[in-house]
């Protein structure tokens, strides 16, 4: 790529919410906030919100979004679905979705309809597929905001009292009795440190 930023572009048609969808993107936004200090911790929480409050599937594996981005964009070209209305009648006939399976990395991509301007090919990690972590969005926003917050001022992104300093501050949720029930808070930190 480029520049950094490029690796992170989404075009249209293509709507990929990198926020509940790649941890690449993810971590390379917690280093960004990190770099601006603590000031820059206020915005991230309202950024966060995005991800919501259900279970999704994240993307782990080497792809940049742009990566993931291209290779299915040439996937549905060559098997002449990437018009607009092509790909909707694709979708219809096979239960209003698609797996695609990239073969960069062996990754499956769900692919649905898009509503939102322009951006048809909705796109999202497999369940339960190669390069895909299932994780709680409360689990996510967490993880994103302590190790941002660690980024910023320094401390254990593990540290219990920093956790739910963090929780109550940033994301106004209860405080965690213990990492060991965290629903596998460690381990998304763990994963969201990795380059």
């Amino acid at each position: 790529m480029g520049n950094a930023e490029s690796a992170f572009d989404v075009p249209p048609p293509v709507l990929f919410n990198l926020w509940k969808h790649h941890a690449g993107a993810i971590r390379h936004r917690i280093a960004e906030v990190a770099r601006a200090g603590p000031v820059a911790l206020a915005g991230l929480a309202p950024q966060v919100l995005v991800i919501g409050t259900e279970l999704m599937d994240l993307y782990t594996g080497p792809l940049s979004p742009a990566e993931v981005v291209a290779g299915v964009l040439a996937q549905l070209e060559a098997d002449r679905h990437l018009d607009a209305e092509a790909y909707r009648l694709w979708l219809e006939d096979h239960h209003g979705y698609r797996v695609l399976t990239l073969p960069a990395d062996g990754s499956a991509w769900v692919l649905r309809l898009g509503e939102e301007g322009g951006r048809y090919v909705h796109l999202h990690p497999g369940r339960w597929t190669p390069h895909t972590r299932r994780v709680r969005a409360n689990v996510l926003k967490t993880a994103v905001m302590v190790l941002a917050h660690a980024g910023a001022h320094g401390g254990n992104p593990l540290d219990v009292a920093l956790i739910n300093g963090v929780r109550r501050e940033y994301l106004g949720l209860s405080p965690l009795p213990a990492l060991a029930e965290s629903g596998g808070l460690a381990a998304v930190i763990e994963m969201l440190q990795r380059e």
